[in-house]
């Protein structure tokens, strides 16, 4: 992808880290491999916005709209999530490590690959969000609403579960290692035999 027509105008120049953006209308617009690491975007509006390879790294995303946005191979590590919206947003093998979600709207979003270990979700509701061979290292779920979410084969090692509630989530294929089994409440969360056993070890079951 590349950007065009209107877009290039409001998208050059943004090398400056901590440089505001204020207000921009990326509705629909669709970026390549542009690199707008350490800036910091308020009000702004990023429905539709089509990116690929896109860099993001350092960003804080302010009251942003993310709508029914699609990214593919785009990096936002250590980014701040404040008060955004990503209804419908999707996810192709992009990175978020090290990144905060802060009183956003993440319902539903669906990710598939990437690299989302030591991210910030703690309190985010993520009902009936969907996740797929993603990898959560050391992620922070506390108090997030995970109620009929699915997380199919993705790498779930090291979590903080605390307060997470999982009623109908779906588990199935995710590794589950380093359960602390005070947090993990499994309660209604739907597992395979294989953590179902690893689960059980957990709470000092002897598995013979």
């Amino acid at each position: 992808m590349s950007t065009t027509g209107k877009w290039a105008d409001s998208i050059r120049g943004m090398a400056g880290v901590g440089e505001v953006r204020s207000g921009l209308d990326w509705y629909a617009a669709g970026i390549g491999r542009e690199d707008f690491s350490g800036l910091r975007f308020v009000d702004c509006d990023f429905t539709e916005l089509r990116s690929e390879g896109s860099i993001f790294s350092g960003c804080v995303f302010r009251n942003v709209r993310f709508n029914v946005s699609s990214h593919v191979n785009s990096a936002f590590d250590n980014c701040r999530f404040e008060h955004c919206n990503f209804f419908d947003a999707g996810f192709d093998a992009c990175r978020f490590t090290g990144s905060l979600f802060s009183d956003s709207s993440l319902k539903p979003v669906r990710v598939e690959g990437g690299n989302w270990s030591f991210v910030s979700l703690a309190g985010a509701d993520l009902q009936r969000s969907s996740f797929s061979q993603v990898n959560f290292t050391e992620a922070d779920f506390s108090n997030a609403d995970l109620r009929n979410a699915t997380l199919r084969d993705c790498r779930l090692t090291s979590i903080s579960w605390n307060g997470a509630r999982l009623r109908g989530a779906d588990l199935r294929g995710s590794t589950l290692e380093g359960i602390d089994a005070a947090e993990f409440n499994v309660h209604g969360a739907v597992v395979d035999v294989a953590q179902a056993l690893t689960v059980a070890e957990a709470h000092g079951a002897v598995i013979r």
